[in-house]
């Protein structure tokens, strides 16, 4: 299976035809991908005779091909080794990707395409609760048997062994690990490989497949996964379960009425870096006694008093928080494109005068815009907001290269 790696705002040309390996998509391709259910109608724009990716990362399969698109990294727009490696541990840091103990650090970010690292991500979890036990409960069965276990189910007995006294039909529950979650877990795997490129993925995927040969195979869909419970017997099998629904979610089959089928596992960089950033700044604000809240805490802007209620409520991306429930900072995060040159930077209006109305309603003194860096910018620009208001806002420009301890001192908290 071919892979066609891009980075994001990469003009893709599209082509009538297109020879193996040739940087370009074809027209039924791109009628593919027009069509695809899983896409977000936002993640990319049709130019002349070419296609554009916008903020979302990921992978996306168009029959035999695999169009891989990664987040422009500043200082590795011509390694798409480096910018898939940022794209995973962003994915890490943000919760989205798990593997305990570690075990994800052998998974080769520079050599395996992103679908890879997926299909072997989720192979890692399955294993490490397959070494665990295969989870277990006790579903009802209905047998003829040569000795009564469970109840007689008297009915059943009559019609089917009328002529055959020694035999018994019983109900009865039976303890076996051959249950709905493990049917997802084996459908999953199945459906995966198919899709692996390198041998390492169709090795880890065979490999689990033999494991869960006791298993039935069974069609699972949403529907199905809708149905799962978790309890305390089986929460360990949460994150493979997320996984399973992200893979079922992502295939869309006959999305033109035909034989292919299109996989599209998609990530808005909007908010995967708003996630990093709050997983990457909670430790650091700990340690500067404030605690750090998403989305919070929500305030209204306007009270309508014909109707007696509160309207326009906030919603900031990153919060930091004392002791005392006073908020010192609040940043947002916007993964998009400056313009150095320009005297605004290329900060949308909007944008800063939704923080502004952050400083006035909360009361603080200092607000933050961050985005990630990118050639001829500095790290920080400083701004004075004017009004009755006075206060502060910075502008971070975040190397995703560098360790995350750094952005202490970037916003000095």
């Amino acid at each position: 299976m071919e892979v066609l790696t891009c980075i994001e705002h990469q003009r893709i040309p599209v082509r009538a035809t297109r020879a193996p390996g040739e940087f370009a998509l074809t027209h039924a391709q791109a009628k593919l991908l027009d069509a695809a259910d899983g896409v977000p109608a936002d993640a990319f724009r049709w130019g002349h005779q070419c296609v554009r990716w916008r903020q979302f990362c990921g992978v996306v399969q168009l029959g035999g091909l695999t169009l891989e698109i990664l987040p422009k990294i500043h200082g590795k727009e011509s390694d798409p080794g480096a910018c898939r490696e940022v794209l995973v541990k962003m994915l890490r840091k943000a919760g989205l990707m798990k593997v305990h103990r570690g075990a994800g650090a052998g998974i080769q970010t520079q050599k395996h395409t992103l679908l890879d690292i997926f299909i072997q991500e989720f192979c890692l979890l399955v294993r490490e609760q397959v070494l665990m036990g295969k989870p277990r409960d006790y579903q009802q069965r209905e047998e003829n048997l040569g000795v009564i276990k469970g109840k007689l189910l008297i009915n059943q007995q009559l019609r089917q062994n009328l002529n055959h006294q020694e035999r018994l039909y019983c109900q009865f529950n039976e303890l076996t690990d051959d249950i709905l979650l493990n049917q997802a877990v084996k459908f999953t795997l199945r459906l995966l490989l198919p899709k692996c490129r390198s041998d390492r993925s169709k090795k880890a995927v065979t490999e689990l497949l033999m494991q869960h040969n006791d298993i039935s195979d069974q069609r699972i869909d949403r529907q199905s996964l809708d149905r799962l419970t978790l309890d305390r017997t089986n929460q360990r099998y949460a994150d493979i379960l997320a996984w399973c629904r992200l893979f079922i979610d992502a295939e869309n089959p006959d999305v033109t009425a035909g034989e292919h089928s299109l996989l599209s596992i998609l990530f808005d960089m909007n908010l995967l870096f708003e996630r990093w950033l709050a997983a990457s700044l909670r430790p650091l604000a700990r340690k500067a006694g404030l605690s750090l809240r998403e989305q919070a805490p929500r305030r209204y802007l306007a009270y309508r008093e014909d109707v007696d209620r509160k309207v326009f409520q906030t919603r900031p991306d990153i919060s930091l928080i004392d002791r005392n429930g006073k908020v010192h900072l609040i940043i947002d995060a916007k993964w998009k494109l400056l313009n150095g040159p320009d005297a605004k930077l290329g900060v949308s209006q909007a944008d800063l005068y939704q923080l502004s109305s952050y400083a006035n309603r909360y009361h603080i003194h200092q607000v933050a815009l961050a985005y990630p860096s990118q050639a001829g910018l500095s790290e920080i620009y400083a701004l004075q907001l004017l009004g009755s208001h006075s206060a502060k806002l910075d502008i971070h420009c975040i190397d995703l290269l560098k360790p995350t301890a750094h952005l202490q001192l970037s916003f000095k908290f």
